[in-house]
């Protein structure tokens, strides 16, 4: 390691500390100086920040912000200046400043969507794409089962890795809906789960389907609630795997065991955004239905 790398992180430790004092003058000086010394380094242009922004004072706000913007000069993609600029202009009340913090959430989450300050600025007020809890855990689920195929050598991984990463709510949220999904009888749960727009489809297909046929066939009326079998399936699922985030947040912290050794267990990567082909069936199903309950409410009104 050279000398300057370890002078730099001795300096960055020295100004953090400062700043846990409360000696906010004091790092200042301090960041500076090892700028000057140092040289340039994002890390002491976003402590130097830090600094300014922590007196509170409108004219050290913009002194701040004018920090921020000669480190990103230099460093523009570095995490830790764009989430370090965020929380300022979080803190205040300039609205201007509050519409950036959604610009540089978004530029955080295009750089890195899987890193610590990608989460933290899918939390900023306008940042935009943050999917549900409910579509991570589906879209988590669904990529494993996939990859190891069977639902209880899925869940028996997942807890693994959930057991070496003890702090990890995605992973101990994926290993309790794995578990949950795998018991006996819930094939069309999972079914739901591995093929999400097939399975709703034919959800709703079976839905419309059976309501045209006792229009059709003159059946009486009741038998429609045989239509209820198919849709029923998705508040059935959301219920299982809301239960299944219950008891995953409310487990109790332990200790982390040694890392697993299945090396077939995937990252869990970024929820992507719905896709043309997923809007577009939600429409066409839509529309279906509407038309498939026109359709029968006009002939149960004539029976």
């Amino acid at each position: 390691m050279h000398a300057g790398h370890e002078d730099t992180i001795a300096a960055c430790a020295d100004v953090e500390a400062l700043l846990r004092e409360g000696r906010t003058s004091a790092a200042r000086k301090a960041a500076r100086a090892a700028l000057y010394t140092e040289g340039p380094d994002p890390r002491l242009y976003a402590l130097l920040g830090r600094a300014y922004a922590a007196e509170g004072a409108h004219e050290h706000a913009d002194r701040a912000e004018a920090v921020f913007r000669e480190g990103l000069d230099a460093f523009p993609d570095d995490l830790g200046l764009l989430a370090a600029y965020t929380d300022l202009c979080l803190a205040d009340d300039d609205p201007a400043r509050n519409r950036r913090a959604a610009e540089l959430a978004a530029r955080i989450r295009e750089l890195d969507p899987d890193s610590a300050q990608a989460q933290y600025a899918a939390e900023v007020p306008g940042a935009t794409g943050r999917p549900s809890d409910a579509r991570v855990q589906r879209h988590d689920a669904r990529l494993v089962l996939a990859v190891i195929g069977h639902p209880v050598g899925a869940a028996h991984q997942a807890w693994d890795q959930a057991r070496s990463r003890p702090a990890d709510d995605r992973t101990a949220v994926l290993a309790e809906s794995l578990t949950a999904l795998a018991h006996r009888g819930r094939a069309p749960l999972r079914l739901l789960v591995r093929a999400p727009l097939v399975g709703a489809v034919g959800c709703w297909a079976w839905f419309v389907g059976v309501l045209l046929a006792v229009a059709a066939l003159g059946l009486p009326a009741w038998t429609g609630l045989a239509a209820l079998a198919g849709p029923a399936l998705v508040p059935l699922l959301h219920l299982v795997l809301a239960a299944a985030r219950r008891r995953a947040l409310a487990r109790p912290q332990v200790a982390a065991a040694p890392p697993s050794s299945h090396s077939a267990f995937p990252a869990l990567p970024q929820v992507p955004p719905y896709t043309t082909r997923e809007k577009t069936a939600a429409v066409l199903v839509l529309v279906a239905v509407v038309a498939a309950l026109t359709v029968f409410t006009q002939y149960a009104a004539r029976r």
